[in-house]
């Protein structure tokens, strides 16, 4: 068989969807040796990294504009995946909710959250133009839809109408350098390099609006007011506006920009505890690469977090900054409390493993063949 996987989302700053798509490419040939599998990039600027794929991988990495392709792709239906990789398609899997085309092959995608669909004002204008107008319509058009949490599939079954054989439920995992133990001096080169301290309270995302940032800064200012000696916030992901310039709150919150995996893990090494305060998240990767590396972890309740922390985080409602403020207070003052989130979260982290969701996924793509 020959499977056609978009790899664009892990071609340059992967976030949640990029990991995701290389977490499965990583996994996937290894375990369908004899099946070939065609990886797609493309970029006007970035080329995809150099590196070994297995014998049965064909890259492909063209020099095309991304938001030219995707207009093309959702609104058109072309160019079929199989003339870009230069060969004939069995199965196309699209990443993200909208399908990618191709001439004869089985269609699937990944769902991981409906956030846009519910709430369009807070989302970005290219989801707004594009999912919220199409998603339903390529749902009722895909042989297959994969959810990264039951909740996913919940809210695609209700705001889609998609019937529940045509679903399937895969995980996210954690990549082991979440597991493995990390040490003091590498931790060190990376906060000298970053200008920050030990001991933060620590954010891992973006500054999309459902991401809540606002009540986290909120909650931070209001226990800053409370306390003599507060830790710093540390924002990994959002820009210099949210620490300098245009939004400034206080020299207290440091904002990185988006840093690599490697600088992920030391901040996790190195802060408090992790905060995620989302309206909603589909899953929540930041969550259990914490409590992987042993950070204890407060998100909030009504989303897909509350079903992948379970009884290993602090949770409170996502509107509520005064909560948030205490559970941060109470995490920083109860060395108790801490470690038995540490530990438990520990433990649960082992429940998400990579290896699982792709072979999931390809047990997935062999019953939609199947059809």
């Amino acid at each position: 068989m020959h499977f056609g996987l978009d790899l664009r989302p892990s071609l340059s700053q992967p976030t949640g969807v990029g990991t995701y798509v290389l977490g499965l490419a990583e996994r996937l040939p290894a375990m369908a040796p004899d099946d070939r599998f065609h990886f797609f990039s493309a970029s006007i600027k970035d080329r995809y990294p150099s590196r070994s794929w297995p014998y049965n991988v064909h890259l492909v990495d063209r020099r095309l504009p991304v938001k030219a392709l995707n207009l093309a792709w959702n609104r058109l239906g072309w160019p079929p995946l199989d003339r870009l990789v230069g060969a004939p398609l069995d199965l196309v899997h699209s990443p993200h909710p909208l399908l990618v085309p191709a001439r004869h092959a089985r269609r699937i995608v990944t769902i991981h959250d409906l956030f846009f669909l519910k709430h369009p004002e807070l989302s970005d204008a290219e989801i707004r133009r594009d999912y919220v107008d199409l998603v339903r319509k390529h749902a009722r058009q895909a042989d297959g839809i994969l959810c990264v949490s039951e909740h996913t599939a919940s809210e695609a079954r209700r705001l889609l109408d998609v019937p529940p054989e045509k679903i399937a439920v895969t995980p996210l995992g954690v990549d082991r350098d979440f597991q493995e133990p990390v040490s003091d001096e590498v931790v060190d080169r990376s906060l000298s390099r970053l200008r920050l301290p030990r001991g933060g309270i620590l954010y891992v995302g973006s500054d999309e609006k459902r991401k809540n940032l606002v009540s986290l800064v909120m909650a931070y200012l209001n226990l800053s007011r409370r306390r003599r000696e507060v830790p710093p916030l540390i924002l990994a992901g959002p820009g210099s506006s949210w620490s300098q310039g245009g939004r400034r709150v206080g020299p207290q919150i440091r904002a990185t920009g988006y840093l690599p995996r490697s600088d992920v893990r030391a901040l996790m090494a190195a802060s408090s505890v992790l905060v995620l305060p989302s309206l909603e998240e589909g899953f929540g990767l930041p969550v259990v690469e914490a409590m992987a590396a042993g950070l204890p972890v407060i998100c909030t309740r009504g989303s897909a977090l509350e079903e992948v922390a379970g009884d290993a985080a602090a949770l409170v409602d996502p509107g509520d900054a005064s909560a948030l403020a205490r559970a941060i207070e109470r995490l920083l003052d109860d060395p108790d409390a801490a470690d038995g989130l540490r530990r438990r979260g520990l433990e649960r982290s082992q429940l998400f493993d990579w290896h699982d969701t792709a072979a999931r996924t390809l047990a997935f793509y062999r019953k939609v063949l199947g059809q």
